[in-house]
């Protein structure tokens, strides 16, 4: 009839079967529990749908499914949350660049990376040693940089903490830093303290339940996603790996952890 063989306009398919209503409402059900699967939100939200018209709302308001981070119900509470208020409120008027947050993490002979790819229907597998040796790895992070390493075969104690704070710790810090570390047994060490306090240096105490207030946290994160990768089998040669990934750690994460974890204490 026209002459032209352009199709016609999009007619704009079925009609959803959510209204702004009920996404509104579905909305709500996820900010209340942020864990709900797919099934559940569709069963509370009371609609006749398939899930993959949840899945499709969810993703037209930017909602994704990601890992949980969790925290210590402890954290919640009146006393610890004045803790953290006066925590950070100590720390903002302080130079970021005097900060040097102190923490362990451990590793082990084998550890190796969680996830693969396989047919569907088939399990990804694999093999690691049915006995390991445990490293841990104890370290400093400044906005500079990764300062004083040290990894040891074992746990951490009291003993090993002193010394990794005097022969290690304190040749890396100066008159004026601020070393922060959390509430592990092993750091309430009078000698240690005196050691750094004896170079004009401070030790402040984290907050308890509070690991979300430092960056390092995040540092171990990377160093562990490292170590999966090497998937190393002897105390040896996870030493060696840790020194590998430490030294993959870039000024660009470091500022990066400092703003997320340290936003407190950063100015600009």
């Amino acid at each position: 009839r026209t002459g032209s063989v352009a199709p016609k306009p999009h007619a704009g398919g079925p009609p959803r079967l959510l209204d702004a209503e009920a996404e509104a409402r579905l909305l709500k059900l996820v900010q209340d529990q942020p864990d709900t699967t797919l099934a559940e939100l569709r069963d509370r939200l009371g609609v006749q749908c398939n899930i993959m018209t949840i899945f499709r709302a969810l993703e037209r308001n930017n909602i994704t499914r990601k890992k949980k981070t969790c925290h210590a119900t402890e954290q919640d509470s009146p006393q610890v949350q004045v803790q953290r208020l006066e925590f950070q409120e100590k720390l903002a008027s302080v130079d970021p660049d005097r900060l040097v947050f102190i923490d362990e993490t451990g590793a082990n002979t084998a550890m190796s990376r969680t996830h693969g790819r396989a047919p569907a229907g088939e399990r990804v597998q694999g093999t690691v040693p049915g006995a390991w040796d445990n490293v841990t790895l104890i370290s400093g992070l400044r906005t500079s940089g990764v300062v004083a390493p040290l990894a040891v075969a074992g746990a951490m104690d009291r003993d090993v903490f002193d010394t990794y704070v005097k022969q290690v710790l304190v040749p890396n810090l100066h008159a004026g830093d601020i070393v922060v570390w959390d509430h592990l047994s092993a750091h309430n060490s009078d000698v240690a303290v005196a050691a750094i306090e004896a170079i004009g240096a401070t030790v402040l105490a984290l907050p308890v339940y509070s690991p979300d207030l430092s960056p390092i946290e995040e540092m171990h994160s990377k160093v562990k996603a490292g170590l999966r990768t090497i998937a190393a089998r002897s105390v040896d040669t996870v030493i060696a790996a840790m020194g590998t990934v430490l030294n993959a750690v870039r000024t660009s994460d470091i500022l990066g952890w400092f703003r997320d974890r340290c936003s407190y204490a950063m100015h600009a």
